[in-house]
This record gives structure tokens, sequence and C-alpha cells, in this order.
């Protein structure tokens, strides 16, 4: 239920106020799943090394199930499985990304900024000086970015 929210509001924010340029939309990982957040997170950041962080991240909510039901090494070949649909996406170099866990670091010191915001959990969404948390409808969204926006 919550994977498919928020999909179905971020690509309205998308289409009403990033594309047109009015906000910006920005990811922060927070590493609170464990393995499955580490390695979640590391699939989009590597994918994201090649410019498609976003259709890697629709992938990843689209299919959290089978996140949840996997672990250990069987994880590493989800994330391999998803790269594969990603059209363009150099595979080799994602594996590499991926094996290497080259971007785990800045991963984790980003997690650190966020818990020391005092931002433990998802989603949460910075807007201006507001903070929404939990999940939102577009309306309500919407209504926070235009106050943002005066």
């Amino acid at each position: 239920m919550c994977r498919r929210y928020v999909l179905a509001v971020e690509p309205e924010i998308v289409e009403q106020y990033v594309q047109p340029g009015k906000v910006r939309l920005v990811f922060r990982d927070v590493l609170n799943h464990g393995e499955r957040s580490e390695r979640a997170s590391e699939a989009a950041a590597c994918a994201g090394r090649q410019g498609q962080f976003w259709p890697m991240h629709k992938l990843l909510f689209e299919n959290q199930a089978a996140v949840w039901g996997t672990s250990g090494d069987g994880l590493v070949n989800l994330m391999l499985d998803f790269a594969a649909q990603l059209a363009g996406l150099d595979q080799t170099a994602f594996a590499q990304c991926l094996s290497d866990r080259v971007t785990l670091p800045a991963l984790q010191a980003a997690d650190a900024e966020q818990r020391s915001r005092g931002i433990t959990s998802q989603p949460i969404f910075e807007i201006g000086p507001r903070r929404l948390v939990g999940l939102q409808s577009f309306d309500a969204m919407a209504a926070v970015i235009e106050e943002a926006l005066k």
C-alpha cells in the first residue's frame, strides 16, 4: 500500500512542480531496514552514477515485496535483475559498482546526517521550512508547496 501510494503521488508532484522548474525533488536515503535498505540504496546510487537513479527508484518501490522477501546474495541478484530492466544501463559497470559497494560509505554518511536531524524513518517530506511525516496526498503536498512558493 505505501509503495503504490508514494508512486501515485510522486509523478503528479514531478509533473506539476519539478518539470516546470518550480521545485527540486531530492531523495535522501534512510538506512532503517538493515541489509535490505543498504542494498536497495546502493542499487539506486549505482544506477544513479549512470543517470538512472529515478528509474531504479521506481523499480525498487514497485517491487518492495520482492526486496523484503530476499536476503544475502539473493539481494544482490535481485538488484542485478532490476538493473537488467533499465534500458541503456551498462550492466557490467552497475554490477561492479554493486559488488565493490563503492556507494555505501556515502550512503552511510547521508544516513548519519539524516539521523542527526531526527529523521529515522520514511517517508518524510521537507518542503521549505515544513516537515511532513508519513504518507501525504497530492493535495496536502501541493498546498504546502504552494505556500512555500509564495
